[in-house]
C-alpha cells in the first residue's frame, strides 16, 4: 500500500515538473517574440523606406525610398516597353509596339504597395512581416494600362489577315432574290486568346508571339434566323409630335417560299451558293403621301477621284455605287455594305481590274469598288454616325489619306455602321466625270457637331527594292514596273465641336499600312 502512494507521488511530481517546463518553453518564446517585436520596432522607427527583398517586376526596390524606387523603376521599365514583338503564323507575320495600344505600368500603385508591407497591419504582424523579408523575396507585379480599343482594332486587323480564313455563311439581297452563301473551312483566330498572349508578351519582354490557329468547319446555316431577320411588315410613313419625329415607310419582305422549302434548297444543292426568291409589299402611305422631305438635308459629303478612262475599274464603282444610291437607313438599323452591294462576280456584272494581293498590285473581280466603301466611310464618320465594323487597306490607297479607307471584301471583311441618330438618313451616291460623291442626307438635328478627322502617324517604314531581269529590254536599259510605297502605322480620331470649341476626341481606329516593295525591271 505505502509502494503504491509513493508511486502516485512521483508520477505526480514528474507531470508537474513537465507541465511547469512546458510554461517555461513558452514564455520563453512569447518574451522572444515580445523581444524581437520591440527590437524591429526600435530598428524601424522612423524608417521612411521600402523594407527589405521587396521587388516590383523582378526590379529590386529594397531599402529605398518612394521617389528613389521610382527613378529606378520608370527607366528600365520604359526600355522594356521600347521593344518591338513579332507576332506570327505560318508565314503570315506582323509586330506590335506597345506604344501602339498605350502601354504601360501604374508604377505609382506598385509602389503603395510595395510601401505598405510591414506596415498595415499591427506591431506583431508588421515585424513579423520584416523579420520575414530577411529571408524571403517578394515580387510585386505592377498592374497594367492599355487602349482596350487601339488593341482590339489590332486583333481585328491580324483575324482578318491571316491566310486561309473560314468564311462563314453569309448573304445578301439582290431585287427579288436573297442570295446565300454557304462559307468553307479555314483557319479561326480566338481574339481573346490574342489579347492575353499580346499582353503577356509585353509583360514578359518576348521576342515574338506564335498565334494559336484552329482550323474549323463553317457555322451552319440557320434559314430560321435569316427568315426572321430579314422578314418585315410594310410600314406606312409617320410624323408624331411631341417630341417631333418621322419614320419612312420600308416595304414587306418575305420569302417566296415557305421556310421548309428554302431549308430543302440548301440541303439539296451542290452550289456554294442558293437563291431564295422573295416578295415584297408595298406600304400604303410613304414620306411623299406626309408632304415631308425628310431627306432634303445633306449632313455629310464626300468625294473622291477616280480614273474615268480606267473601263472596268468605273464599271465595278458604278455598280457599288449605284447599289447603295437610295438605301435608306431607320434609327438603331446597321448598314451592311456586303449585305448591299452582293457578292462581286461576273454574272453579277463586276469585271476585273486592279486589287492589292501579297504586297503587289494584281487583278480580281471587283477591283475599285474599295473607293465606295472609303468614300461613304468618310461620309459617315463626318456624319457622327456610329462604326459597326470597319478595316483599312494593307497598304496606302491614292484617293484618301492615311486612317481614312475602308476595305471590303465579300465572305471576309464588310464596313458596317449603324445610324444612330433620332431620324432616318438616305445615302446619295453619284459618279460623274471622275468625281465620286457620297453624302448622308437627313433631318438635322438640333444638337448639330462640326465633326473633323485627325490623323497622328506614330511611324514609317521604308519599302524594299527587288529586280527583275528580261532579256527583252536593251542592254543596259531599266523600268520601273511597280513603284514603292512607305508603310506606316497611324491613328485616327473624330474630333467633335461646337461654337469652335473641341467638345471630345474620339479614337476611331489604329492602322497599320505595310510598305509597298518596288520592282525594277533590267536588262539581262
Amino acid at each position: 500500500m505505502d509502494k503504491r502512494r509513493i508511486r502516485n507521488r512521483n508520477n505526480k511530481l514528474k507531470k508537474e515538473k513537465k507541465f511547469n517546463w512546458s510554461i517555461i518553453i513558452k514564455c520563453t518564446i512569447f518574451l522572444c517574440i515580445i523581444f524581437l517585436a520591440s527590437f524591429f520596432s526600435i530598428l524601424n522607427i522612423g524608417n521612411s523606406n521600402i523594407i527589405n527583398n521587396i521587388y516590383i517586376n523582378g526590379i529590386s526596390v529594397s531599402s529605398l525610398s518612394r521617389e528613389q524606387a521610382k527613378e529606378k523603376l520608370e527607366p528600365l521599365l520604359e526600355d522594356a516597353l521600347s521593344k518591338e514583338i513579332l507576332i506570327k503564323y505560318d508565314n503570315y507575320e506582323t509586330t506590335i509596339l506597345p506604344a501602339e495600344i498605350d502601354f504601360s505600368y501604374d508604377i505609382g500603385a506598385a509602389l503603395e504597395e510595395a510601401y505598405s508591407i510591414g506596415r498595415t497591419g499591427n506591431i506583431l504582424s508588421n515585424n513579423f512581416r520584416i523579420l520575414i523579408s530577411l529571408f524571403k523575396k517578394t515580387n510585386i507585379e505592377a498592374p497594367i494600362i492599355y487602349d482596350s480599343n487601339k488593341l482590339e482594332n489590332i486583333i481585328n486587323n491580324i483575324s482578318v489577315e491571316i491566310p486561309n480564313l473560314v468564311v462563314e455563311p453569309s448573304y445578301y439581297i439582290s431585287n427579288d432574290s436573297l442570295i446565300l452563301t454557304k462559307g468553307s473551312a479555314g483557319n479561326y483566330l480566338d481574339k481573346e486568346q490574342v489579347k492575353q498572349s499580346i499582353l503577356s508578351g509585353i509583360k514578359e519582354q518576348k521576342d515574338s508571339i506564335n498565334l494559336s490557329v484552329a482550323f474549323v468547319e463553317p457555322q451552319s446555316i440557320d434559314i430560321n434566323e435569316i427568315h426572321s431577320e430579314i422578314y418585315s411588315e410594310p410600314q406606312n410613313a409617320s410624323i408624331t409630335q411631341n417630341p417631333y419625329s418621322i419614320s419612312a415607310e420600308q416595304q414587306g419582305i418575305d420569302f417566296a417560299i415557305s421556310i421548309e422549302e428554302a431549308q430543302n434548297l440548301i440541303d439539296t444543292s451542290d452550289s456554294d451558293q442558293v437563291i431564295i426568291p422573295l416578295t415584297y409589299t408595298d406600304a400604303e402611305i410613304t414620306v411623299s403621301d406626309l408632304g415631308e422631305d425628310i431627306f432634303g438635308n445633306i449632313i455629310s459629303t464626300c468625294t473622291t477621284k477616280y480614273d474615268s478612262t480606267n473601263t472596268n475599274r468605273v464599271i465595278n464603282l458604278q455598280l457599288a455605287a449605284d447599289k447603295i444610291n437610295g438605301t435608306i437607313i431607320n434609327p438603331g438599323e446597321t448598314f451592311s455594305f456586303n449585305k448591299i452591294v452582293g457578292e462581286r462576280t461576273t454574272k453579277n456584272g463586276f469585271a476585273e481590274a486592279i486589287i492589292y494581293a501579297d504586297g503587289e498590285l494584281d487583278y480580281g473581280i471587283g477591283g475599285g469598288i474599295c473607293q465606295i466603301s472609303s468614300t461613304l466611310y468618310n461620309s459617315v464618320l463626318l456624319a457622327n454616325l456610329e462604326i459597326v465594323e470597319r478595316k483599312n487597306h494593307s497598304m496606302t490607297v491614292t484617293y484618301l489619306p492615311l486612317g481614312h479607307d475602308a476595305t471590303v471584301s465579300y465572305g471576309s471583311v464588310d464596313f458596317k455602321f449603324k445610324n444612330n441618330r433620332s431620324y432616318p438618313i438616305k445615302i446619295s451616291s453619284t459618279l460623274n466625270s471622275g468625281v465620286i460623291t457620297i453624302s448622308i442626307c437627313g433631318v438635322k438635328e438640333k444638337n448639330e457637331y462640326s465633326v473633323d478627322i485627325v490623323v497622328e502617324t506614330t511611324q514609317v517604314d521604308d519599302f524594299e527594292t527587288v529586280y527583275e531581269y528580261s532579256s527583252s529590254l536593251a542592254p543596259g536599259t531599266q523600268y520601273i514596273k511597280q513603284t514603292g510605297k512607305y508603310g506606316y502605322k497611324c491613328s485616327t480620331y473624330r474630333v467633335l465641336s461646337q461654337n469652335g470649341k473641341v467638345v471630345s476626341k474620339t479614337l476611331i481606329s489604329t492602322d497599320t499600312y505595310k510598305p509597298q516593295k518596288q520592282i525594277v525591271v533590267m536588262a539581262k
